[in-house]
């Protein structure tokens, strides 16, 4: 059984992307994907603007929390650090701080005048998440080979028309800090699931799983998971990052060779030429190898 009072957020997530050590943004080859590695910046999108027909964008009464029951509340309560609830002398409580009796006896004693009140504060903080611009990463934590998945480079990168840059995670995310103070707010694995999210919420919660606003916000159906997503937030549209953190930069088999020769330039201006390496697709077996660009 999880220890509900210790298992908070920052745990979590770092249990789930111990294993990450690097990650791909698969790009086409137009010429804004070729600025914005010459101008070291990575384009961040409104939720809206992704390709994904079903792509969560959560909206009032999707979310109703009169499903869970006294024990679920009171371990949601204390698994989600942004809900603050008052007394009635207007005193602020977080439940995330407090023992797991005392916020037992808050929700024993306030059950369902907190159903709705729950409701909009979840709401509340996420309509501010996603308010944020978003990009698309692809992590290795389950398939170290990620870059070479056909189905990416099929989606996203033209067919192997386009090119993919290969990130070491830390450093990336360390460098993302720095050069856009302010701007920087975090990431999230995205979460798979065939469950809608009244079903979901309960499926978490009789597991004695911590139940996180997060995971629910960055759900995608089960037929993505092959992408194996981690999302980037942003305050605005371009996100900077040192190039030091450029693992590799792939270009695709068919990539046309004027732009093979402009990412080539790019690269060498930039003293990365040595990172510039092409997918090269076999037919015997459909496999995809990643090759150094001669």
């Amino acid at each position: 059984m999880i220890d509900l009072e210790k298992y908070k957020i920052s745990e979590f997530l770092n249990s789930q992307v111990s294993k990450i050590s690097k990650i791909t943004h698969f790009y086409k080859d137009t010429d804004n994907d070729f600025s914005s590695i010459e101008e070291g910046y990575i384009w961040f999108s409104d939720l809206l603007n992704f390709n994904d027909p079903f792509e969560v964008n959560i909206k009032d009464g999707d979310i109703d929390f009169k499903v869970l029951d006294e024990s679920q509340m009171v371990s949601f309560l204390m698994n989600n650090p942004f809900v603050q609830l008052c007394d009635g002398r207007d005193k602020v409580i977080i439940p995330f701080q407090l023992s797991r009796d005392v916020v037992e006896r808050i929700v024993d004693k306030n059950f369902e005048a907190l159903q709705e009140p729950l409701n909009e504060i979840v709401m509340n903080y996420v309509r501010r998440q996603q308010e944020n611009k978003f990009q698309c990463f692809s992590h290795d934590a389950v398939n170290k080979d990620i870059v070479k998945s056909r189905l990416m480079w099929s989606h996203y990168a033209r067919g192997l028309r386009g090119f993919a840059v290969e990130f070491e995670f830390d450093p990336l995310l360390d460098s993302m800090f720095n050069l856009n103070r302010g701007y920087f707010n975090g990431y999230s694995l995205i979460n798979y699931t065939e469950l809608g999210f009244n079903d979901y919420i309960l499926n978490v919660t009789n597991n004695a799983k911590p139940l996180f606003v997060d995971r629910m916000m960055f759900t995608k159906h089960i037929d993505w998971e092959y992408e194996q997503e981690v999302r980037i937030m942003v305050g605005r549209n371009r996100g900077y990052y040192d190039s030091s953190c450029i693992s590799r930069v792939i270009v695709g088999q068919k990539m046309i060779d004027s732009n093979k020769e402009k990412m080539s330039e790019i690269l060498d201006k930039k003293g990365l030429k040595d990172k510039l390496y092409v997918a090269n697709f076999d037919r015997r077996d459909f496999s995809i190898h990643i090759n150094k660009f001669e």
